[in-house]
């Protein structure tokens, strides 16, 4: 299996088991507020940075941070520059090699607060700082990348990066304004078949570049889907990530009847940058604009 499919299983189990959103904010009293809820007193401007979640490795090179970055999981491979870092494990905490950590003489460790809880027990153990990271729409991930900007002393450059990402997405907004909304079903799993639904970055960012999920009205974010209901929402296109390999759904008689298939629109995206909520989000709205309305 490749690791970007274990990393996305990994991470699906992750997100089926949420619940409730989490948020980060500044306590104003000197200590942070995390996604874990601790209040978390950090050194000022930490040197050395290990990221347990691909999504914040790309988030602290894009503000400038990269420099800092000592350490990454197996799963870390955007920038380029992110794979010559040390690999600390994969992404679940029992991968994580505490050793590691505590060899590269870590300052802070990013971790996600859905997976990693046992890692920041062992870190606080070891007296490592850790601070969490959760975030579930678009504008948490602004308030995230601002947060990792104050904490690691790059907010210039997460201002920058955050200002960057609005404006790709203002300019996608402003394109598709008063333009037909096409259906879109995201085809998350074969078989069984599943799909995004509430509450994913893959809704909102089918939403922002001009579409309509045809199944957003389910309040599950990963839910099980019949072909029958499939076949009733009308799908003007499939759209499925790349992580899952070359797909043909032509052959299928039940899937010829969907009018995405029989009039060929059904399109494979680069799965990260819509499955990490890091600043290429951004792009993937910009491409499923182009896919919906041809630009």
């Amino acid at each position: 299996m490749e690791k970007r499919s274990l990393y996305f299983i990994l991470l699906n189990i992750v997100l089926l088991c949420s619940c409730t959103p989490k948020t980060q904010t500044q306590s104003g009293q000197g200590a942070i507020t995390d996604a874990l809820g601790r209040s978390v007193v950090l050194k000022e401007n930490p040197g050395r940075i290990v990221s347990l979640v691909p999504a914040a490795t790309e988030i602290l090179f894009a503000i400038g941070a990269g420099e800092k970055v000592v350490g990454v999981t197996e799963y870390c491979d955007y920038p380029m520059e992110a794979r010559t870092r040390t690999v600390v494990g994969g992404f679940s905490g029992a991968t994580i090699s505490m050793e590691i950590i505590r060899s590269l003489q870590t300052d802070l460790v990013i971790v996600s607060a859905d997976m990693h809880a046992r890692v920041v027990a062992l870190l606080d153990e070891l007296g490592i700082s850790s601070f969490a990271i959760e975030p579930e729409n678009f504008s948490q991930v602004y308030d995230t990348i601002a947060l990792l900007g104050d904490i690691c002393g790059y907010a210039d450059g997460a201002a920058k990066v955050i200002a960057e990402m609005q404006e790709k997405i203002s300019a996608v907004g402003q394109r598709v304004q008063g333009r037909e909304r096409p259906a879109v079903f995201w085809l998350l799993n074969l078989d069984p078949i599943m799909t995004a639904g509430q509450g994913t970055f893959i809704t909102e960012a089918i939403e922002l570049a001009g579409g309509k999920n045809v199944f957003e009205d389910i309040n599950e974010k990963w839910p099980l889907i019949s072909p029958e209901q499939i076949l009733l929402r009308n799908v003007d296109w499939i759209l499925y990530g790349n992580d899952m390999g070359e797909i043909s759904l032509s052959s299928n008689d039940f899937w010829k009847l969907i009018p995405a298939v029989s009039g060929s629109r059904v399109v494979s995206i680069n799965a990260d940058i819509l499955y990490r909520y890091g600043p290429r989000l951004a792009d993937g709205v910009e491409l499923i604009s182009g896919i919906l309305h041809g630009e």
